[in-house]
């Protein structure tokens, strides 16, 4: 019996339907862009838990599919009228019953337009269940010189029924050329796929020639377990299992495959922005459905020559073929950043936004082999990172060198704290209309002997990147309210203080830890402002607003400090409980008056205190004053200052456009 294959586009007849209804394996005709069955077979029904054709017909496909899926059936249309077919594993849910099935899937045209056959070859629940066919009993049949079937013993009609005449309905290879080697050996043993009454098998065939009765004696043994484990194992040892990519190893095989080619393709390596975020607040399971979400979402985009791989974690890559320039690794870079711009909406939680930062490398450009070509695409992807996020790099030979620091920062920075490496400098902010300070924000320096002094802007994205945040923040509040302790016992000064927040420490167990602290130290809870940047605000507005409610709930004043470079429009604000916004630099330097003016008017019909930060010249403080802007922090002012300074000057700070006093509380 000849598997029922369709692989030429051709007029399908009532009469052909006719003859599918005696087929024992189901098959159906899916109408891809109607999202309907067209035709089933009786043996069909079953499978897709119908009683009837009509009842079948009825029911619509499009509702349950995932827009990857149906975009990889259209994709299917095309290949279909090249004449191309295809057998894999299909998943589907019948009224909602999950069902394995090995299919042959192939195109066929009728009522005007070209549909898809399906041929159910095998299906797992009956093969593991072993209501298939009888193992372990040998299947012999005896063919002539020409290939037609003499007889066969019970096990062979049970197994293939009457429909088989000739060796080549059974064996494919069954041509001159076979025939004359098997004559000249006597014996051949081969591998092959039958199609029988229940489905389709895997056998091991072996065929003896007797040459006395010039006679074909053939022996099947039926390795469909082992056949079925192969491909499982082998599509397990290549995709990930989560989300159906092609996993490292996979990505090994395609680099080792495309890289002997001497094709030019690019590597695309993309790395999640505030995944972890996701998992700490939400859970590992959130976690995996954004992954999958994620995956999907570059499946929608991937054009039919990218491969796409998940290599575990939040790290995700694409090989791109390319001609002679780089600009189509380039565009799709753009359309993969596109998709992780976009909110993310999972089952049960919040709205959230991530993002993505991707590194690109050639070959054979940036790299001879596919180990150095992921080892530069990685350099050029926390390149990106560190250049702002949400952004694509190319490698350059000058990423070597920073790779070699970033790699010497994380050694260094693991034992800082243990070391006092770190410490604390203090910037005044200033009430310009009242001449005073009315706050200092208390800023992170780490230097380093071997290093020297090292930036926070290069440092604090290695703490989160290697999960150190979280106890770099807590040593920063706690000697931040030591310090605040101290200025009050020793010189009776009370200075409010404000201490910037990771967006790691957002968590539900922070409004009880920082009451803790602040009751430690004995300090009021109105002399502690607590930042965040607007970003970290908007990864998760209704958990942040929690957590912030309950900080403000115990007297601790919010600030939100870059505003006005995150996602969001200002109508949050009125929902949340804070208490200042500090305006980004970006808008002061680009002197961005109707920002500015419109900000200054919001922030004061809700109560809401602003202030301008990064103020470094004269011009800058004017156009402010002039849009109703009166509170500043920035250089114009006064650098961030050591505590021992501060009390040099008894808390005073004489600059060019004034001199500005603590505040008395």
């Amino acid at each position: 019996m000849t598997p029922f294959r369709v692989i030429h586009p051709m007029p399908l007849q009532e009469r052909g339907l006719a003859s599918l209804n005696l087929l024992h394996t189901p098959v159906w005709i899916y109408d891809i862009q109607q999202h309907r069955i067209f035709w089933a077979n009786h043996a069909s029904f079953s499978l897709w838990e119908a009683h009837s054709l009509e009842e079948l017909r009825q029911r619509d496909f499009a509702q349950e599919m995932a827009p990857a899926v149906d975009l990889l059936l259209q994709r299917y249309l095309d290949e279909f009228r090249a004449g191309r077919s295809f057998s894999e594993w299909w998943s589907l849910s019948p009224r909602g019953i999950k069902k394995q099935v090995y299919l042959r899937l192939s195109g066929i045209e009728t009522s005007g337009r070209m549909m898809m056959i399906c041929e159910a070859m095998l299906d797992a629940d009956s093969f593991y269940h072993g209501a298939a066919m009888v193992r372990g009993d040998t299947i012999a049949c005896l063919f002539d010189n020409a290939g037609r079937l003499v007889s066969g013993n019970s096990y062979f009609h049970h197994c293939f029924g009457a429909q088989i005449t000739q060796l080549a309905q059974l064996f494919r290879g069954a041509d001159e050329p076979f025939y004359q080697r098997l004559r000249a050996q006597e014996e051949v043993v081969c591998e092959g796929e039958g199609n029988t009454l229940k489905g389709r098998r895997w056998f091991q065939y072996q065929f003896r020639y007797v040459p006395q009765q010039g006679q074909i004696l053939l022996t099947l043994r039926d390795i469909t377990d082992r056949k079925l484990e192969e491909l499982e194992h082998r599509h397990l040892a290549r995709h990930d299992s989560m989300t159906g990519l092609l996993n490292r190893y996979g990505l090994m095989k395609s680099l080792e495959i495309n890289c002997s080619l001497g094709s030019r393709f690019a590597m695309l390596f993309m790395d999640l922005d505030n995944f972890k975020l996701i998992n700490d607040n939400f859970g590992h399971r959130a976690g995996d459905r954004l992954l999958e979400r994620v995956a999907s979402r570059l499946k929608e985009i991937c054009p039919r020559d990218v491969e796409l791989f998940r290599l575990g974690g939040d790290e995700f890559t694409a090989l791109v073929p390319l001609q002679q320039g780089s600009e189509r690794a380039e565009q799709f870079a753009d359309q993969m950043l596109s998709q992780m711009v976009k909110p993310f909406v999972l089952s049960g939680l919040p709205e959230v936004s991530i993002g993505g930062s991707i590194g690109i490398a050639i070959y054979p450009d940036d790299a001879d082999d596919g180990d150095n070509l992921i080892t530069r695409a990685d350099m050029a992807m926390y390149q990106a990172k560190h250049m702002g996020r949400f952004l694509w790099q190319r490698f350059t030979p000058s990423m070597q060198q920073e790779l070699h620091r970033k790699l010497t920062l994380k050694q260094f920075l693991a034992k800082a704290i243990g070391r006092g490496e770190l410490s604390l400098v203090y910037q005044p902010k200033v009430d310009l209309a009242r001449g005073i300070i009315d706050s200092c924000e208390a800023l992170l320096r780490w230097h380093n002997p071997v290093l020297g002094q090292v930036s926070p802007a290069e440092f604090i994205p290695l703490a989160e990147e290697m999960g150190l945040i979280r106890e770099i923040g807590a040593w920063v509040l706690c000697s931040a309210l030591s310090q605040q302790a101290r200025w009050r016992e020793r010189l009776g000064v009370e200075v409010p203080l404000a201490v910037n927040l990771s967006g790691m420490q957002i968590t539900a167990e922070l409004p009880d830890w920082v009451a803790q602290q602040l009751a430690a130290h004995a300090i009021a809870p109105h002399l502690l402002t607590l930042e965040l940047t607007e970003t970290v605000l908007m990864l998760d507005v209704r958990g942040s607003s929690q957590v912030l409610e309950a900080l403000g709930q115990l007297g601790i004043r919010i600030s939100i400090d870059d505003f006005g470079t995150g996602y969001s429009s200002l109508a949050y604000l009125n929902r949340l409980p804070i208490n200042e916004i500090k305006l980004d630099r970006s808008f002061v330097v680009g002197f961005n008056l109707p920002v500015i003016r419109a900000t200054v008017a919001m922030a004061s019909s809700l109560g809401i205190d602003l202030i301008a930060e990064g103020v470094e010249t004269e011009e800058e403080l004017t156009a402010l004053r002039r849009q109703g802007c009166h509170r500043i922090q920035g250089y114009l002012i006064s650098r961030p200052m050591a505590a021992a300074d501060l009390e040099l000057n008894g808390f005073v700070i004489d600059s060019c456009i004034g001199s500005f006093t603590l505040a008395k509380q």
